[in-house]
Parts: C-alpha cells; sequence; structure tokens
C-alpha cells in the first residue's frame, strides 16, 4: 500500500461528536458545517429546515454521521467546496471541492426519528468519504475521487 501525499490531515474518524441543543443553536434555517465525524441535533420540538455541510479535509474512509432526537423536516446535505486542502503536497495548489453521491439511497431530506426501546427515539444518517473513488482496472480513468457516499 502506497503513501498518499497532498490529502486531508484532518482525522474525524476520533473527532468528538458536535451536539446541538435548544440553548446551543438548533436554530430552523441554520447551515451548520460539521468539523467532527458526528453532529447530534437534539432540539426540543420538530425543526423545520436544517442544512448541513459534510467535513473538509477528511481521511479516506472516514465516517460522517447525523443524527436527530428530533423531526426535521426540510434537510440538505452538502458536501464542502472551494476550500484550502491541508497537508498539501508541492504540486497541488488551490482549492478542492467535495461530492456527494447518494446513490439508491437516495438524497438524504427528512430525518424522522423512530422510538426504541426505553422510550429513546433517533435517526441517523451516514456518509462514507472516498479520496481515490474507483479506478477502472482497464481503463485507469479514476471516478468519484473526493466523494462522499452515503451509506445509511
Amino acid at each position: 500500500m502506497g503513501t498518499q501525499l497532498g490529502y486531508g490531515v484532518s482525522d474525524t474518524v476520533g473527532a468528538p461528536f458536535q451536539l446541538l441543543a435548544t440553548a446551543t443553536g438548533v436554530v430552523t434555517g441554520n447551515t451548520v458545517q460539521m468539523v467532527g465525524g458526528g453532529l447530534h441535533f437534539n432540539g426540543a420540538a420538530t425543526i423545520a429546515a436544517q442544512t448541513v455541510t459534510l467535513p473538509q479535509n477528511p481521511v479516506d474512509g472516514c465516517v460522517a454521521e447525523i443524527s436527530s432526537s428530533q423531526v426535521i423536516t426540510a434537510l440538505t446535505v452538502q458536501a464542502a467546496t472551494n476550500y484550502a486542502p491541508q497537508g498539501t503536497a508541492v504540486n497541488q495548489a488551490g482549492t478542492v471541492s467535495d461530492v456527494i453521491v447518494n446513490g439508491v439511497l437516495g438524497a438524504a431530506t427528512t430525518i424522522t426519528p423512530t422510538a426504541q426501546a426505553g422510550g429513546v427515539a433517533i435517526a441517523v444518517i451516514k456518509y462514507k468519504y472516498s479520496l481515490n473513488g474507483y479506478t477502472n482496472p482497464t481503463t485507469g480513468v479514476v471516478s468519484n475521487a473526493r466523494t462522499w457516499f452515503r451509506v445509511q
């Protein structure tokens, strides 16, 4: 396995969750930039609209998890775009942009918690990151580099 240069160095896999509770910022219509591997909305009631931007400079294979204990009726999840990469190699400059591939799961447009044992209700959406994407073995063409794939 080779060494990769010029890719992100922020290890969002081991970073703590962000917790947005009523008193600390669950406001309808806000855009939240994830800075760690997880983000939990713990609002007091239904949240009408929320936009979440996935982390910048994630390591290959990291997972970003968005959860809520309340319904979010209009959720938009977007990839970080036009940001400066960390740990850039000598020949890499400028900005980078990530993309999202939702696959068969489709775009996350709402969160609806389901009651679990003990009266706890939570809903989770997960994305996994790939720096390398998929390399076609025949042509050598790389597809979907710097991509978040929805996995749950």
